[in-house]
């Protein structure tokens, strides 16, 4: 793509609202009235990198599309071993099984090391999959609760809530729904606490591309050969390249026995699951050929970030910080007198923008009194959508 094309990617005019309005569900465009602006699921309202559907289009070309293998194509399995290298992981291919999608990777990697009777100890609030995966392979969800404002993770909050039944830690790194980055000493500690008490950690790095601030993103697995042993990394391309309708991910174990765990658990070898060639194809474009397009797309969350975060701020009872990762607003709204869902329904109605309320059933109940808002769209939707959120609050 020429260089000027590329700059202009991600210009304020460059969304198709009516293609959107036709294509993109779960809780977006293609789901809410015509004059109703989604802020709602984390999607980019932006078309995928050319690269992305040239290598598509060629793989379509000559009409063959067979299965693939059961592991995935080798030469996606390379390009994710690739990246994952690139942040410090000892990753090979045969360590690293394509999935369609990353909830599904988190699906099976639950699936491989939970059991009924079992805890699985994650974090409060966190995106809803982790717990219910978790769920849904028979344990029970422990929450360690996050400080208010900042995320940390207090200390001892996570050691005195292990038990002898607890099996795993589910990180979410970056997090989603506040945005903040683990730090090195925080995975140290959960890197620490499984070696002691031989704890598996599922390790869903969705976001780990998506930086807009200055603390680094760290893979636990890059901590040392100890805690590599027994993660479980799972990511896909939805987040960073706007694949969601693609359903393609990936799990990297580098434990060969907990690997055959999740192969197994994911039911590939028996083809009730598996990725799809096109998907495959689509992400290893993604990854050997779209840094630039990747850099453009950051650039331009970092500019909606630094518009989005003083103008919701400067109304009165929110009060939301800055992600480092992610492209979610997570305010808390606790002082303006309603609760997250009073205050959605309001904002929907009233401003026709449509948010994702704080409830239980999506973070946990410490996300009450917050909103969860996307900023991966144009300039120029966003600051609607911010306008109409200022007109509303300001009526009282």
């Amino acid at each position: 793509m020429p260089a000027d094309s590329q700059a202009q990617a991600f210009d304020r005019f460059h969304i198709d609202q009516q293609l959107l309005r036709q294509r993109a569900f779960n809780l977006r465009w293609a789901t809410v009235d015509e004059d109703v602006i989604p802020l709602t699921a984390a999607d980019p309202d932006f078309p995928v990198a050319a690269e992305i559907r040239e290598a598509i289009g060629a793989h379509v070309a000559d009409g063959v599309l067979g299965y693939g293998p059961t592991e995935g194509f080798v030469g996606f399995r390379a390009a994710v071993a690739k990246r994952l290298t690139s942040i410090g992981v000892a990753a090979e291919p045969d360590r690293i099984l394509a999935t369609d999608g990353a909830a599904s990777a988190l699906w099976a990697a639950c699936q491989a090391v939970l059991s009924h009777n079992d805890e699985a100890l994650t974090f409060d609030p966190v995106d809803f999959l982790l717990p219910h995966c978790s769920e849904r392979a028979g344990a029970d969800v422990v929450r360690c609760p996050l400080e208010p404002g900042t995320g940390a993770i207090p200390e001892g909050a996570l050691e005195q809530r292990i038990s002898a039944r607890t099996k795993a830690i589910l990180v979410c790194n970056p997090h989603n729904p506040t945005g903040r980055v683990l730090r090195r000493d925080e995975l140290l500690r959960i890197g620490e606490l499984a070696i002691e008490h031989d704890l598996i950690i599922i390790n869903d790095e969705v976001w780990s591309e998506i930086i807009l601030g200055d603390v680094e993103l760290i893979s636990i697995a890059s901590l040392s050969p100890e805690i590599a042993e027994r993660t479980i990394t799972i990511s896909g391309f939805s987040k960073t390249y706007g694949m969601a309708g693609l359903r393609i991910g990936f799990i990297h174990a580098e434990n060969e026995s907990l690997y055959r765990k999740v192969l197994e658990a994911s039911g590939a070898p028996r083809t009730t699951f598996g990725a799809s060639v096109l998907s495959q194809v689509a992400a290893e474009a993604a990854i050997l050929h779209c840094d630039r397009w990747l850099a453009g797309f950051l650039d331009h969350l970092r500019a909606m970030r630094a518009m989005a975060v003083p103008r919701l701020n400067a109304l009165a009872g929110f009060s939301c910080a800055a992600p480092e990762g992610t492209y979610l607003l997570f305010p808390d709204i606790r002082e303006t007198g309603s609760d997250e869902q009073e205050l959605a329904e309001r904002l929907h109605d009233e401003a026709r923008v449509a948010v994702v309320p704080g409830l239980s059933e999506w973070f946990g109940p410490a996300a009450e009194g917050h909103l969860r808002l996307s900023f991966a769209t144009s300039e120029e939707i966003l600051d609607e959508a911010l306008g109409r959120i200022e007109a509303v609050i300001a009526r009282g």
